[in-house]
């Protein structure tokens, strides 16, 4: 049974919910102490809609958002914002895609919902400014593929570990599918998922709810209910065991990424991933920089541990980036007795409650930050997420040190993936 994520409650704190007739979810959160404003619409489709043969459509289509549309031109979209000191937005992930405007001043809301608007009812495009967009999505990917640094991750670690789902498919498509996505293609895939019944709205900071309810309704209640087509993704949490060496002719360091597949964000396990996530590698005092930097010199520009969801799929992974491959054993030996000992022992009293505090230390921080805000809240809403981050403190403070040595004997077992990108002269 699919678990209710906190903001598909009737009430939530500080946060007023309004269903437009259409279908829109309007959240409210009016923070009177704050000097400005964030608007984001939300539509809940991502790489995983895309189509195998069009793959990249779902982020292109957020590219073209920003191109000119039937109320103005692709030059005057940023300068009507940035006018009055706002900044316009957008990102696409997995499973969702996000447009906004922060940096609002109260008064000049209004205008900026109106803005938004445009671009999300907007379906007629130019299809001059389409061809350019699609060879600087090319260009862009061209350059994540030759930069290790994007590769190792995004292009190599990523899709191994989560082959044959939803979640293998590089967010930004490939090449290939780039080049033929058409015109005719955009705007068939925005009509079938850009919908008000899949689209929410977020609005936090300084603002006259009652005023900005009433704009909302004038402009994207209007957009015309359609019914969405039923989709069903495979969301798999088994694990198995791989480990995958790239040879790339001209690199003289290794890139290395170990990693599982664990519950994601609608889990009560959540926090408590989120906590061994906080343990490896939250600071220097923490595990993985006291063990691999500070005592042996590896891992200073990409040294990190990550706890993620990719639309219901939880991964959980460590990353060392461009070290000496000679101590790739070394690197890899050590992460695994980390993880290791994590199952076996529990984490000290001191380290624990460091754990914590940094973990709420980066909340406290997201929350500050209207735009982060409005964004981890988006991403709680089509995550399913069943923790308010705005209140973590509440649901950290239950947590145990025996309860977090659970969860890690839970999901780090034997059945990792690792993936290396490494010279052409490597041997394992």
């Amino acid at each position: 049974m699919p678990r209710v994520g906190f903001l598909d409650k009737n009430h939530i704190s500080g946060i007023k919910k309004v269903v437009l007739s259409n279908g829109i979810t309007v959240f409210m959160e009016e923070l009177p102490e704050r000097k400005k404003a964030v608007f984001l619409a939300g539509i809940g489709a991502g790489s995983r809609d895309d189509p195998l043969d069009l793959q990249g459509i779902s982020h292109l289509v957020e590219h073209i958002q920003f191109k000119s549309n039937q109320f103005r031109s692709a030059e005057e979209i940023p300068e009507d914002v940035e006018d009055g000191g706002g900044r316009i937005h957008a990102g696409t992930d997995s499973h969702s895609t996000v447009i906004y405007i922060d940096r609002i001043r109260p008064y000049l809301l209004s205008k900026n919902i109106r803005i938004l608007y445009e671009i999300i009812s907007n379906f007629e495009y130019n299809t001059d400014e389409i061809e350019r967009e699609k060879l600087e999505a090319s260009t862009e990917i061209r350059k994540h593929i030759e930069d290790p640094e994007e590769y190792y991750l995004g292009h190599l670690f990523i899709p191994s570990l989560l082959r044959k789902t939803f979640g293998e498919k590089p967010i930004p498509g490939n090449r290939k599918t780039i080049k033929k996505i058409t015109k005719e293609d955009l705007v068939d895939f925005k009509k079938r998922f850009h919908l008000p019944n899949n689209m929410i709205i977020i609005v936090c900071g300084k603002f006259d709810g009652e005023r900005v309810l009433k704009k909302i309704e004038r402009t994207f209640g209007r957009l015309k209910l359609k019914p969405l087509e039923s989709r069903e993704f495979k969301i798999s949490l088994i694990n198995r065991r791989k480990e995958i060496f790239k040879k790339r002719k001209g690199l003289g360091l290794v890139y290395l990424a170990l990693g599982y597949r664990t519950s994601g964000f609608d889990s009560y396990d959540s926090l408590k991933l989120m906590l061994l996530d906080s343990i490896l590698s939250s600071g220097m005092s923490s595990r993985l920089p006291k063990r691999l930097t500070n005592e042996r010199g590896i891992g200073y520009d990409e040294l990190q541990s990550v706890y993620d969801d990719y639309g219901g799929i939880g991964v959980f992974y460590i990353t060392v980036g461009g070290f000496d491959p000679r101590r790739f054993k070394e690197a890899r030996n050590i992460i695994l007795k980390e993880l290791e000992d994590l199952k076996t022992n529990l984490a000290g009293k001191r380290e624990f409650l460091r754990a914590k505090n940094q973990l709420l230390s980066e909340a406290d921080g997201a929350m500050d930050d209207l735009q982060s805000r409005a964004e981890w809240l988006s991403d709680c809403y089509f995550t399913k997420s069943i923790f308010d981050p705005r209140n973590l403190k509440k649901y950290i403070s239950k947590i145990s040190r025996e309860a977090v040595r659970r969860t890690a004997q839970k999901y780090f077992g034997q059945n990792y993936t690792l993936t290396a990108l490494v010279p052409e002269n490597f041997e394992k």
